[in-house]
């Protein structure tokens, strides 16, 4: 075999997994879209967070410099349905949804401390939501609670990419958030709520599943996060 040839055969996993990488570029709240990369923060490159501890996987890499003066802040009530779209990823992944919230500005708003899960999409008739995804253009559709209080909320995305969760440290986060204000309620309480960082170990069962391609039984997994919160 030429030398040329071999090399090109070696690369071919490397440019899988690059290709496989991916972020969250747009949004949209009962149908209507601000436009592309609109009020999501930003992150500096595709690549993935492994470190549970980082502040990075509240908001991903640099996700927590604020003011993000630069970014808009989407409009959206209780109840809307929110369409998120990210790149299309070959990875098996659960996607789940969180609120960092109410607070008086988005845009100051570092997400480090307490989040609450609204919504979460595992392993569902035989396929991974990023399959899913990918036979609808990357996107997922998930709705806000039906009781909010009104205020400034970061919307957090999360697609946990579990192709590397047999080895400790592996498991692969991809995260993004977007700033939104919320119209609801004068008063409404969600729970339970969880730390960002803190709430997610490297050991946990859920992101290191050493059997993961010998006996992982996929129906069973529950993504990271605890519940879905109710908010009252």
């Amino acid at each position: 075999m030429q030398l040329s040839l071999r090399l090109s055969l070696l690369a071919l996993p490397l440019i899988h997994m690059a290709a496989a990488h991916q972020n969250m570029h747009q949004i949209w709240v009962n149908g209507v879209t601000p436009g592309y990369e609109k009020c999501i923060r930003r992150a500096p490159s595709n690549s993935p967070v492994t470190d549970v501890t980082s502040a990075a996987l509240t908001c991903n890499v640099n996700g927590n410099a604020v003011p993000f003066t630069d970014v808009d802040v989407c409009a959206a009530a209780a109840g809307d349905e929110i369409v998120v779209q990210w790149d299309i990823s070959s990875h098996p992944s659960p996607i789940t949804h969180f609120l960092f919230g109410p607070v008086s500005d988005a845009k100051t708003a570092t997400g480090v401390g307490q989040w609450f899960k609204i919504a979460e999409t595992d392993y569902e008739n035989g396929k991974w939501p990023n399959e899913v995804m990918a036979a609808n253009e990357g996107k997922h559709s998930f709705r806000l609670p039906a009781k909010l209080q009104s205020g400034d909320y970061i919307l957090r995305s999360e697609m946990l990419a579990l192709h590397g969760s047999q080895s400790l440290g592996g498991a692969q986060f991809y995260i993004a958030c977007a700033q939104l204000k919320i119209s609801g309620a004068a008063t409404a309480s969600c729970a339970p709520k969880i730390s960002l960082p803190g709430a997610y170990k490297a050991a946990d069962a859920n992101i290191y599943i050493p059997n993961f391609y010998n006996g992982f039984q996929p129906a069973n997994y529950t993504a990271p996060g605890g519940p879905v919160a109710t908010c009252t």
